[in-house]
């Protein structure tokens, strides 16, 4: 017996949508933003006042990725949130969770002395690298490459203000600057973009 016209093209449209469905995923996109050129930030290099105070390059071990901070110890809020979101993303990776670092650089040295920083670094990601220059020069230089401004100010009260440019970075093994998140950007969303670059490796 033949079928209706209606229901032929209903089972055509059907087997059509199954095939689509089955061939193709949802795109993943990515929450932070790429830039063009990308930046190029692994010839920076300062001390690691919890490894030694040997120089540090800002960049991850091969097949790995670094997450980059610019901010201080004494921070009330922005920093704290900022850390617990990375150690989140971090943790959220699974079985990558080892492939990525956590570098904090403070714009506060004359503060954050080399104890307290290692401390508070450690107290996120156990084997962060803590950060430290005096040199305000080397200090500025690193920020500017990574678009990053800060400011240390002391009020007519006498009372310390911190300003700084909250974001989150993370660079690759060969020292490039692949995403900068803002800041508020929530752990699971830095987990997804994370795990998008792993699957962009060779």
């Amino acid at each position: 017996m033949k079928r209706p016209f209606s229901a032929t093209i209903f089972a055509a449209l059907a087997a059509v949508l199954l095939i689509t469905a089955c061939s193709s995923a949802p795109e993943r996109t990515i929450a932070g933003y790429e830039r063009d050129p990308e930046p190029f930030v692994g010839d920076i290099a300062l001390p690691a006042v919890n490894r030694g105070n040997v120089d540090y390059a800002l960049r991850a071990d091969p097949g790995e990725f670094l997450l980059v901070y610019f901010g201080f110890a004494n921070c009330p809020d922005i920093c704290p949130t900022t850390l617990s979101d990375a150690r989140r993303a971090i943790d959220d990776l699974g079985d990558r969770s080892e492939d990525v670092g956590l570098a904090l650089i403070t714009i506060d040295p004359d503060r954050d002395n080399a104890e307290d920083l290692s401390n508070y670094v450690q107290a996120f990601v156990t084997d962060g690298v803590a950060l430290r220059t005096e040199d305000q020069f080397v200090l500025q230089s690193a920020a500017d490459v990574f678009g990053v401004t800060y400011a240390v100010l002391t009020d007519d009260a006498g009372e310390i203000e911190v300003n700084h440019t909250p974001s989150l970075f993370v660079v690759d093994d060969q020292g490039v600057l692949k995403l900068t998140w803002p800041f508020g950007v929530p752990s699971s969303d830095i987990t997804n973009d994370l795990d998008i670059l792993f699957g962009r490796l060779p």
